[in-house]
């Protein structure tokens, strides 16, 4: 029967939040370091590290960009005309921003997974010496090192993707944001179509009192 953890998962995050405050980033700490402030099995050492570093690169990814006055402004500006050659070309960077999204999302996606994959079959192979107890150190040492290795590259790709996630999100909500604003710039346009037409309304039947009254005088 597996005996159990002598360290508990808090005392590996207290330790990795300490190196944070003071100054280090998370993805410079090694399992091996870990390992060597606490203690405990290497691929529990890991498993936490991997944890706290996603909760680090995602906390860095929350902030978003806000919309520019200049395109603020040059919604509010748009005229008849220059609504209708805008909603043209929004047309074609709305599809443009889609793809864009959608590509990233694949490309995302199929790293993650390749990268996970990789973990997985490598922590595998730790635990497996750690259970057999053999004299297997030379071997573990280079799978540590290995996995050091693709744990850096793992770090370094989702700190990319944060970036690009922050970046597509920018994108969605600049769109949204100009929906809104170009369904209110069609709203005036109709105000002032409804105001031009009743003018005119009221300008026939003004000619027509006119004739009228010319007409009674001969």
């Amino acid at each position: 029967m597996a005996r159990p953890e002598k360290y508990s998962e808090d005392d590996y995050l207290t330790w990795v939040e300490s190196q944070v405050i003071s100054g280090r980033s998370v993805k410079d700490i090694t399992v091996s370091e870990l390992q060597k402030a606490v203690g405990g099995k290497y691929s529990r050492c890991q498993e936490v590290l991997t944890q706290a570093r996603d909760k680090f690169v995602e906390q860095q990814s929350d902030s978003t960009p806000p919309m520019p006055v200049w395109f603020r402004d040059f919604v509010t500006r748009l005229s008849e005309q220059a609504r209708e050659a805008a909603e043209a070309q929004w047309f074609k960077v709305g599809r443009g921003i889609n793809e864009s999204i959608k590509d990233a999302t694949v490309i995302f996606e199929d790293r993650q997974a390749d990268y996970e994959s990789r973990l997985s079959e490598q922590l595998d192979q730790i635990r497996a010496l750690e259970a057999n107890g053999d004299d297997q150190a030379t071997q573990i040492e280079q799978l540590q090192a290995h996995l050091s290795k693709a744990l850096s590259e793992v770090s370094d790709q989702k700190s990319d993707n944060a970036g690009l996630k922050s970046e597509i999100f920018g994108w969605k909500q600049q769109k949204a944001n100009f929906d809104v604003q170009l369904s209110t710039v069609r709203e005036d346009l109709k105000a002032a179509e409804r105001a031009l037409a009743e003018a005119r309304s009221e300008r026939d039947i003004l000619k027509g009192k006119v004739q009228a009254y010319e007409t009674s005088k001969t």
